[in-house]
């Protein structure tokens, strides 16, 4: 039988470990850019990019590490962008070995390749929204405890880009740095509204096309 003090050592040493492990884990609860409240716990420690390309958003907040909590991601980096997955591929050969997923929108999402990875949180692009709901992808991850937050850096990034990184900073425990990267963007967006907004030119019609270089688009 152990001895009053080794008990009370004992004792103390479950009761640190049970108060760092709350400390390590906080339920939350965000609005995404759809306007939907979440509850989570964060830090998220496993993670599900809907697009592989959210990489760079990770980058900003974990240079480092940004695939450390990275456990399947969908399979468009190396397809979209293939110059830049080349020198993410040198700096982190271990993505090689990451699961990659087909697309929401395309429907070859697989949701039981999903849940074997028994991940924290999925992270999905806004304009996926209206499939994942069509294919009822939402609602199957919402019974296995899998919930899915929706960012936006393509639709309306000036409406959507700030509140996207102030979110993933929050499930990711990095608020510091999101903040830091939205205090830069804020500082760059001004020096060219300040000076329109002081100039008040005529505005001329103007079109963008954001994906004019993809084979997809030329085609």
């Amino acid at each position: 039988m152990l001895s009053s003090p080794r008990l009370k050592i004992l004792f103390g040493t479950l009761i640190s470990f049970a108060c760092g492990a709350t400390a390590m884990a906080d339920a939350i609860t965000i609005t995404d850019v759809a306007g939907r409240e979440i509850s989570l716990d964060a830090p998220a420690e496993r993670v599900i990019l809907g697009e592989g390309r959210q990489i760079y958003l990770l980058g900003l907040l974990e240079p480092e590490d940004p695939f450390a909590h990275v456990v399947g991601w969908r399979e468009d980096f190396s397809q979209a962008d293939p110059d830049n997955y080349a020198r993410y591929l040198e700096r982190f050969p271990e993505i090689e070995a990451i699961p990659t997923f087909g697309g929401f929108k395309d429907g070859t999402f697989d949701v039981e390749q999903a849940a074997a990875l028994n991940p924290d949180v999925v992270l999905m692009n806004i304009e996926a929204k209206a499939a994942t709901e069509d294919a009822a992808y939402d609602d199957k991850l919402a019974q296995l405890g899998i919930p899915i937050i929706y960012v936006d850096f393509r639709e309306d990034p000036l409406e959507h880009t700030i509140p996207s990184m102030r979110i993933i900073g929050q499930i990711m425990d990095d608020e510091a740095a999101a903040e830091a990267f939205i205090e830069f963007a804020e500082a760059q967006l001004a020096r060219v509204t300040d000076v329109i907004a002081e100039a008040n030119p005529e505005r001329p019609s103007v079109f963008i096309d954001g994906q004019a270089a993809t084979p997809t688009s030329a085609a």
